[in-house]
């Protein structure tokens, strides 16, 4: 009898994405081949092959998130990170006709094919169809397993962006950054003609990229007598929507010009509770101050910031005005797709300032409260991104606690402030600071001995619990309807010189950074706060809200906006 001595091949295996092939010596292997990372442990097992996470990224097999194991005993999809692959135990090639340059999109529930098309086309093509990819599945064309649309839609996107041109070492001054607009959100330039629009029919609602809760964005081709773009479904639409990152751009936003004010800080800086003190100071100071009014440009997107500010002023007990921390994943974070991925982005707090008396004279403030995890040392620029918009904007607050610095705490002995008691806090604002100056300068393409032009204003807050420690005391910084530069940098110096005796090295590291800083002090609430005793937040530290005195708050974003827009707030 004649006994073949081929050897059997234990799988084969193709790239979706490229169109490459290949297959295993012996088992076990690693997974993909060849890999310096692989992520998958490949093995023999009575039933089929099994598979093992061998790494701590996310792996889909067939769907379905490995964990940490599973036998397969069919052709089966994989997918990872950064790569579609199908692999096959069966001894015949099943992938000899496989044609990765064309996919074939189908109904997920029916199977009914809907087209075959490029996959750089496919979200596309999905939304042409006004249907949610969560409903929608495809393949590539010779395949007969395929990938679930919202699954695999941020590798498509990549696909379609990075690969004719790929990423240059200095990619990140220059990513998608042509146009005359400025996503507030994800930060990448546009030009008007490529925003979106926005659907209105509720028959509409599901988008390829956003998930089945969204309105469908489209790039109009119909419009009204008006002027206005007709959705699918022949309504008019009045909303537009970024094209990179898809989320929707407040009302006019596109016809006014726009500051970006970025406030950093370490976790618990007081970042929240100053945010929600300016934009009531704001409003109530800035029409007397420079004829101004500080108006809400974005009502729903501003509704967390307003809500947190109404807490804080409209509160009748300390626990009634305890605000949440800004939590890496919390509610003023979202997930939005940037630059191919989905990634976690603070959402922008957006206001406007305008003249009463001028007609179509506004300028758009956009502030952000970006968790102070975002600056820790090892959180990847570009998996966490929410922090780069510090390069595009035209002010930035770092906020130091002095009741978290040793130094400061030192000087404070005496004080009744139940802040300076809090055990176990790891003072780490140096370290932010120095970590905000190597992102800004990375994604500027800046050399590590130049300085940003962007200004720099260094608050020192809480100031109520350390004011003694000035020279003399601060002086006012207006006068007739001007700012008083003079009357600003006298007071810098003042608080400059405390900071030096007490933080020289973070004085060095901030003038490092910028080539124009000044420093403020400023208190958010005007007093000493309280310890909770009773109920669910006991224990923890809350402003009174009955004792509410806020000083100097707004000083900081005069000087930013007088820097930026000396038309809007003059000085003598």
């Amino acid at each position: 009898m004649f006994t073949s001595s081929k050897k059997k091949t234990p799988f084969r295996w193709v790239n979706c994405l490229n169109g490459q092939k290949g297959s295993a010596d012996s088992l076990p292997a690693r997974f993909p081949l060849p890999s310096a990372n692989p992520a998958l442990g490949i093995s023999a097992s009575e039933a089929g092959l099994l598979l093992e996470a061998t790494s701590a990224a996310p792996v889909l097999v067939n769907g379905t998130l490995l964990r940490p194991k599973t036998t397969i005993t069919e052709t089966s999809t994989v997918q990872l990170e950064d790569g579609l692959f199908v692999i096959s135990g069966n001894e015949d090639d099943p992938f000899d006709s496989v044609q990765t340059g064309s996919w074939v999109l189908f109904d997920a529930t029916t199977g009914d094919q809907l087209g075959e098309l490029p996959p750089q086309q496919l979200l596309e093509y999905a939304a042409n169809l006004g249907r949610a990819t969560d409903t929608l599945a495809c393949t590539p064309a010779g395949l007969e397993v395929g990938f679930k649309l919202s699954q695999i839609a941020s590798l498509l996107t990549v696909r379609e962006e990075t690969e004719p041109k790929p990423a240059a070492p200095s990619a990140l001054t220059a990513e998608q950054n042509k146009g005359a607009h400025l996503c507030p959100v994800c930060w990448t330039r546009f030009d008007a003609g490529d925003a979106l629009s926005v659907a209105i029919h509720e028959d509409l609602r599901g988008d390829p990229i956003l998930g089945a809760d969204a309105r469908l964005r489209f790039q109009p081709t119909r419009f009204n007598d008006q002027g206005l773009a007709l959705d699918p479904m022949g309504l008019a639409c009045t909303d537009l929507a970024c094209p990179h990152c898809r989320r929707q751009l407040p009302p006019g936003y596109m016809d006014m010009p726009h500051r970006i004010l970025s406030v950093i800080g370490a976790p618990s800086a007081g970042k929240s509770y100053y945010l929600a003190v300016l934009t009531h100071v704001l409003q109530d100071r800035l029409p007397g101050d420079f004829g101004l009014a500080f108006k809400d440009g974005d009502p729903s997107g501003n509704m967390l910031l307003n809500q947190m500010r109404n807490t804080l002023f409209s509160a009748a007990t300390p626990e009634d005005a305890l605000l949440g921390k800004t939590a890496l994943e919390g509610a003023t974070y979202e997930k939005l797709p940037r630059l191919g991925r989905m990634v976690s982005l603070p959402r922008p707090f957006i206001y406007s300032l305008a003249r009463p008396s001028a007609s179509r004279d506004e300028t758009s403030i956009v502030l952000y409260d970006n968790a102070g995890e975002h600056f820790e040392p090892g959180i990847d620029i570009h998996d966490s991104p929410g922090a780069m918009h510090v390069a595009n904007s035209a002010g930035l607050l770092f906020l130091f606690d002095p009741t978290a610095n040793a130094r400061f705490k030192a000087k404070l002995i005496g004080v009744d402030d139940p802040q300076l008691a809090i055990k176990g806090r790891v003072d780490q604002q140096d370290s932010i600071l120095s970590e905000m100056e190597s992102r800004i300068k990375r994604v500027l393409g800046l050399a590590p001995s130049q300085r940003i032009a962007t200004p720099l204003a260094f608050v020192v807050g809480k100031c109520d619990t350390w004011e003694f420690l000035l020279s003399s005391p601060l002086e006012p910084v207006l006068s007739a309807g001007k700012l008083n530069l003079e009357a600003v940098r006298r007071n810098s110096d003042r608080v400059r010189t405390v900071l030096v005796g007490l933080c020289p090295g973070l004085v060095a590291t901030a003038e490092s950074l910028a080539s124009e800083i000044c420093y403020f002090a400023v208190t958010s609430f005007g007093h000493q706060p309280t310890v909770l005793t009773t109920g669910p937040n006991k224990g923890r530290i809350a402003p009174d809200p009955q004792r509410l005195a806020p000083a100097h708050v707004e000083e900081p974003v005069y000087w930013l906006l007088h820097r930026s827009s000396p038309e809007l707030l003059p000085s003598r």
